[in-house]
């Protein structure tokens, strides 16, 4: 995965990482929309955006096999006041992400994990031994 921007059309990795996973436009404005909209504004149809996320590891699923944090990378992006260079915070994120390792998920502990905190948490019966 390249770590530059130079080539970064609009379904370049940078670029697709900034439209469809921080909702920023290639101006760095606030611009959060679905695949159909980074579609649209990059001119091309859903499958070339969908394909172009499959091919830079962009994926939803590339994107669970990373250990990083795209939910405080979107909240950077949102909570930044007026003024602020969003593309700049964009870019550490990207630079975040690119360095994060990739891990393999155990979906089986997590789900455990989950219900012992929400028993936990809620009270309630577990559904398992």
């Amino acid at each position: 995965m390249s770590n530059t921007a130079a080539d970064d059309g609009p379904l370049g990795a940078f670029a697709l990482f900034c439209a469809y996973h921080l909702g920023l436009d290639h101006q760095g404005r606030r611009r959060f929309g679905n695949i159909h909209d980074v579609a649209r504004g990059a001119g091309v149809d859903r499958d070339q955006v969908e394909a172009a996320l499959v091919r830079h590891g962009l994926d939803a699923g590339s994107m669970l096999n990373r250990d990083f944090d795209l939910a405080s990378a979107q909240l950077d992006i949102q909570v930044s006041p007026p003024g602020v260079d969003l593309l700049s915070i964009a870019w550490m994120h990207w630079e975040l992400f690119c360095n994060a390792p990739v891990v393999t998920r155990d979906w089986a502990r997590e789900a455990r994990d989950d219900e012992d905190e929400n028993a936990r948490v809620f009270g309630g019966r577990r559904t398992r031994n």
